[in-house]
């Protein structure tokens, strides 16, 4: 009897112990069903397609699904470009999973391309640089873009132009730009040089202009010409008394990449503090402009100076060439040759090797000397002494900063005062 009782626990033992391996197997295999049913959907759009840099997706943005309960998440940085991956935590039933998943990174946006206007007729032989075009090139995400004629790092732009104001005819500037992804813009300037035109009685008549003499004068009136205006005025006038060669009225000029002005707002806000400071050491001086919404001609200039019998003209101007390297300032006169006013080339000379020079000493500007040059309406059209002054390079990103910056355009405004006081002396 006792045998058999015994048989009977023991197989009462073995039931119990299938019984609970049997519960522990279920019980385990639930708890991968549930681990395994844990998981992330996310937008497969914007997984395969990648996230565009620098904009405002976040983790949350890519979440579709969730099978469980988030408990920490990475952070998507948009701000770096390239793959990314994103770890989540997430529970269930007390059941806690670890999920990745890749994201990439991408910039897909080409630069901008502003160009001051789309279509330019030239007069034969007139001077040409496809620069002084370019509003501003940008890239969404590098910012403006430098020049190049070779492929840098961090982006920039080039351009390709064959004009030939040698000959007439239709040409097209084509500028390229690339960011540091290499997306790439275009945009194309449309040029026409007009046919050359010849008139010989008109040119006769220009060349008895020499006869004039000119007295110096110490009335100490100063006119200052702040060159170009917002707007240009492509309609021409002839470059000098009875000439045949013409030019554009007046032009916008060059563009400051680094501080985002314009030339003609850069010579304006000089010329207003030269004519402060002018007027403190006791000189008697005229504006051609006070305001950039203006259309007046660089023959038009020439004469508002000539009616003040002026003592001395100051043009005011900056440089900008392809080289963002270029440095320096210079000022420019007529030659000793020059056929419509060389009556005026010993003071005019006089005049532009004094404030070169007083201006370099007051800003610490690259001395470039003086430059002499008989194609520029407003020294041709003059009766008084005058000159250009090419204050520095906007096209150079430091120039350009300080000739935009008011506390040093004081300096450019007092070496220029120095000069014409010298020149007096």
């Amino acid at each position: 009897m006792k045998k058999y009782r015994n048989i009977i626990i023991i197989g009462i033992v073995i039931v119990l112990i299938a019984a609970l391996a049997g519960y522990m197997y279920y019980d385990e295999k639930q708890k991968q069903a549930i681990y395994d049913s844990i998981n992330i959907t996310l937008n497969d759009v914007l997984i395969e397609e990648g996230i565009e840099y620098g904009s405002d997706t976040t983790t949350d943005d890519l979440i579709v699904e969730v099978e469980g309960e988030i408990e920490s998440q990475s952070e998507l940085d948009t701000s770096i470009i390239g793959v990314q991956t994103l770890e989540f935590v997430v529970t269930k039933q007390n059941q806690s999973k670890t999920l990745t998943y890749d994201v990439e990174i991408k910039d897909t946006i080409i630069p901008v391309i502003t160009l001051i206007k789309e279509n330019v007729t030239l007069e034969y032989g007139d001077d040409f640089d496809a620069s002084d075009y370019i509003e501003s090139i940008q890239d969404p995400v590098d910012g403006d873009l430098a020049y190049s004629e070779e492929e840098i790092e961090g982006g920039y732009y080039t351009y390709e132009s064959d004009v030939n104001t040698k000959k007439a005819g239709d040409y097209t500037v084509t500028y390229n730009a690339y960011d540091q992804s290499n997306n790439k813009a275009t945009a194309t300037l449309k040029v026409t040089v007009n046919e050359e035109v010849i008139e010989e009685e008109e040119e006769t008549t220009a060349s008895t202009s020499t006869t004039k003499t000119y007295t110096a004068s110490n009335n100490k009136v100063i006119v200052i010409n702040p060159g170009h205006q917002a707007s240009g005025d492509s309609s021409t006038e002839a470059i000098g008394p009875g000439s045949s060669t013409t030019k554009a009225k007046v032009t916008t000029g060059a563009y400051c990449s680094a501080s985002g002005k314009s030339e003609s707002q850069i010579n304006l806000e000089v010329g207003l503090k030269l004519k402060a400071e002018l007027e403190s050491r006791g000189y008697t001086v005229y504006m051609t402009r006070t305001s950039q919404n203006v259309n007046i001609s660089n023959k038009e200039r020439a004469q508002i100076a000539n009616s003040y019998n002026a003592a001395a003209v100051i043009s005011i101007h900056c440089d900008s060439t392809t080289s963002s390297s270029t440095t320096g300032a210079h000022t420019i006169c007529i030659t000793s040759s020059n056929p419509y006013c060389s009556q005026l080339y010993s003071t005019s000379a006089k005049l532009a090797k004094n404030v070169i020079n007083a201006y370099c000493s007051a800003t610490g500007i690259k001395n470039r000397g003086v430059s002499y040059r008989d194609d520029l309406t407003g020294l041709n059209w003059s009766e008084v002494p005058a000159i250009y002054i090419e204050m520095g390079f906007l096209s150079n990103s430091s120039e350009g900063s300080n000739l935009s910056d008011s506390s040093f355009q004081y300096k450019c405004a007092t070496g220029i005062a120095n000069g014409i006081d010298n020149y007096f002396s």
